[in-house]
């Protein structure tokens, strides 16, 4: 028989997939709250099985969606530190307080991972003009404003269909003081190259996965922004804490989450066939450096890096 998945479980996956919660920092923290109050509510008294159901609705939480490895990294996080860290525990009640414990560590890496990535940013970026970035990431966001508060810019910002990410983008810079500009998605790589009209100086995007190669999994469209940025010179930075890297990409290549095509058209004719790719990957050829915690890094040293600060990740 079935185990009935717990509502809050339940609940969480849904707006996971249906991207009430977005953002890969996001899903992380919604990941580990989930888990959290089912923890704190169950029934469940024998050691072994709530271990194993924790395990598994942590692992259904955060493989809710294809892309995204810092949940996935936060719930090897956990389950390893469990085993490392607390081996003497065998009771409930002891396993729900190390759960929390761990959830809160992780929650801090990440939140002290993101301050230091915009102070990196800020220093790393010298004053620019103009800055270009695509879809919604809080931390590309947080150093733009930053950047504008100690020399005014211009960003521009991408309108991101179908979803509309970018209009979070557009709205928190206005509300920030930032100047922005928001194009549609087609407009970007000619509007990176065009000198004429703003003269982009660097962009800026965010990730929800990264290749063990440095190769980066973003919002669809960024292939074409990086491509552009490529061959017209303009540095292209990907801001982002380094466990975003999936270490499974050794074995099989990264493949992208496809969306339901009523996102793109509700009501399409009869017949019509619509691909929706929520991401496509940015190669590592096309990539300045990463802006992470550990400040710039170059995208084939990512890996060994990432190894040798977090070594439960591997």
């Amino acid at each position: 028989m079935a185990t009935e998945i717990p509502e809050i479980i339940q609940q969480t996956y849904d707006d996971i997939v249906s991207i009430k919660i977005q953002g890969a920092t996001n899903v992380a923290l919604a990941t580990f709250h989930a888990i959290e109050e089912w923890a704190r509510k169950t029934d469940i008294q024998d050691w072994i099985l709530f271990k194993d159901r924790a395990y598994t609705y942590a692992n259904m939480l955060s493989g809710a969606r294809r892309n995204e490895p810092l949940a996935k990294n936060g719930v090897r996080f956990m389950f390893t530190q469990l085993i490392l860290r607390y081996r003497d525990i065998h009771d409930v009640k002891s396993g729900v307080n190390a759960i929390i414990e761990l959830a809160a560590e992780y929650s801090e890496i990440l939140k002290t991972a993101k301050k230091q990535i915009v102070g990196h940013g800020m220093s790393i970026l010298n004053h620019p003009k103009v800055l270009f970035t695509h879809c919604h990431s809080s931390t590309a966001e947080a150093i733009i404003s930053g950047i504008n508060q100690e020399s005014p810019l211009t960003a521009i910002a991408t309108e991101t269909r179908p979803l509309y990410q970018g209009r979070i983008t557009a709205k928190n810079l206005l509300e920030k003081g930032v100047k922005t500009i928001m194009i549609v998605d087609g407009a970007a790589p000619y509007f990176i190259k065009d000198n004429d009209r703003f003269s982009v100086d660097a962009v800026l995007l965010g990730a929800d996965e990264i290749s063990i190669f440095g190769d980066t999994v973003n919002k669809v469209g960024s292939f074409s922004m990086g491509l552009s940025a490529h061959f017209t010179g303009k540095p292209l930075y990907i801001v982002t804490p380094s466990l975003k890297i999936d270490f499974t990409t050794v074995y099989a290549p990264i493949k992208v989450e496809l969306r339901d095509s009523k996102e793109v058209w509700p009501e399409a004719p009869e017949g019509l066939e619509i691909i929706n790719p929520a991401f496509d990957i940015v190669p590592h050829q096309f990539i300045t450096g990463f802006i992470t915690e550990f400040g710039l890094i170059k995208p084939e040293d990512l890996e060994d890096k990432v190894r040798r600060a977090y070594e439960w990740v591997s």
